[in-house]
């Protein structure tokens, strides 16, 4: 795959989490007050998140040529690819907090 191949399917991919990550942090925060203290502090880790993939999605937009190499994107995808494992693990505790049926409706 080429270099720039790879960065934009890389910002797909944040930008597609990115969403996901925004609509179950919305839903979190329309619960009700005690269920919503409950959770806070994982909303604002949810917050941060987007901020991360905000960041990184514009260094994958400013960062990304025609010209890179494969190797020099190397260390920007195993961060990703932390970052991804990470929001896997967040998504999957915000799921359980809202619950499979309340979610995605």
């Amino acid at each position: 795959m080429k270099a720039k191949n790879c960065c934009k399917t890389m910002e797909m991919e944040l930008t597609a989490w990115k969403a996901i990550i925004y609509d179950i942090a919305r839903k979190m925060e329309k619960l009700p007050g005690g269920e919503k203290q409950k959770i806070l502090p994982n909303i604002e880790d949810l917050h941060m998140l987007i901020e991360e993939m905000d960041d990184r999605i514009e260094q994958i937009r400013e960062n990304c040529t025609p010209e890179t190499g494969i190797d020099d994107i190397k260390t920007d995808k195993e961060k990703i690819d932390q970052l991804m494992g990470g929001l896997r693990v967040k998504t999957e505790e915000a799921m359980k907090v809202l619950g499979a049926g309340n979610f995605g409706g």
